[in-house]
């Protein structure tokens, strides 16, 4: 038994982290702060869970009260229409917080989902540990199937619900300034993933004649959803082709740093020249500070000029000239 629940904990938690390392090593344009990418995993984890857990009981005595209900909600309908609609709120809230505390960073769509991704993921290495700790109580059969249906068919569901509602968070912030009507996408994208959660947990529910039903939409969603980031990694490339261009031409940087930003392989030969110069530390910090000036750009081209991003793009262009002097010669 101890040696099942030592297992649940470390397949759980390092399956979720193997998939926030392969999200981490994706965002190749504009890594995001590791800081930032633990908070959100650890609020997954630890703040989301005990807040379902809190509201989930709250809601339902209040559901039931409301209903006439005794004996509380049926375990059908809070699972299919209040966990999803709970979870994914609770969920949903790290992504307000960090919009609140570091807007800059949603870049990007890609950075929505990422974000919203690692929330999910933290949720589930939690859940997915105490479904395994219960089925390890039924024996080594049980707790071997609910090992392969929690961890293989569904092992990304959270990281799914939850990057839709980063997606949607993301899409206001490129393009709320402009249409008032994108002041609706963080709702629309949290109600995708409420709705997303609820024909997950209603198709399960009852067991294997409509389980296949939950396959066909957490792994359709999940191939729309990658289809998404493919198309926004593309246009992350597009941005730091164009407006890194004119930096080349302002002379602040040279075109070796140019391809650098271009090329991953020439990213790796700036780097390796650097790290035998003792500059390792300043090229690192040149690449990112070029990317955040790259989407800095293509961010002000679609809201227009403000006086603190015009601030923030003067500042940025000045780090970049300074240190690529330091570099001078790679």
């Amino acid at each position: 038994m101890v040696l099942l629940i030592l297992f649940a904990l470390a397949a759980s938690f390092g399956l979720s982290w193997l998939y926030a390392v392969v999200l981490y090593w994706a965002d190749r344009h504009e890594k995001e702060p590791k800081k930032w990418l633990l908070g959100m995993f650890l609020w997954g984890a630890v703040v989301a869970v005990f807040g379902t857990l809190v509201f989930s009981l709250a809601l339902d005595a209040g559901v039931a009260f409301v209903l006439g209900m005794p004996g509380g909600v049926p375990d059908l309908v809070n699972t299919a229409l209040v966990a999803p609609f709970v979870e994914e709120t609770m969920k949903g809230a790290a992504l307000l917080v960090l919009l609140l505390l570091a807007r800059h960073e949603f870049d990007s769509l890609f950075d929505g989902i990422i974000y919203g991704a690692l929330v999910g993921l933290g949720f589930e290495a939690t859940e997915n540990f105490f479904y395994l700790v219960g089925a390890a109580e039924k024996g080594l059969g049980f707790f071997t199937l609910v090992t392969f249906i929690r961890l293989g068919l569904f092992g990304f569901t959270h990281a799914f619900f939850t990057g839709l509602t980063g997606l949607g968070v993301a899409a206001w912030r490129m393009y709320g300034r402009r249409h008032w009507w994108a002041w609706m996408l963080p709702v629309m994208g949290w109600s995708a993933a409420v709705v997303a959660h609820m024909v997950h947990n209603a198709s399960v529910s009852f067991g294997a004649p409509t389980c296949f039903l939950a396959v066909l939409s957490d792994w359709g969603g999940l191939l729309a959803l990658a289809a998404i980031v493919a198309w926004a990694l593309r246009r992350e490339r597009q941005w730091l082709k164009t407006y890194l261009r004119e930096e080349v031409e302002a002379g602040r940087i040279t075109p070796t740093h140019y391809r650098a930003m271009l090329s991953p392989w020439q990213k790796r030969i700036l780097l390796g020249q650097a790290r035998r110069l003792g500059r390792g530390r300043e090229a690192r910090t040149l690449l990112q500070k070029l990317a955040d000036l790259a989407f800095l750009k293509a961010h002000l081209a679609r809201t227009g000029p403000s006086a603190g991003h015009l601030a923030r793009l003067q500042r940025l262009q000045q780090e970049v000239a300074d240190l690529a002097r330091q570099l001078k010669g790679l």
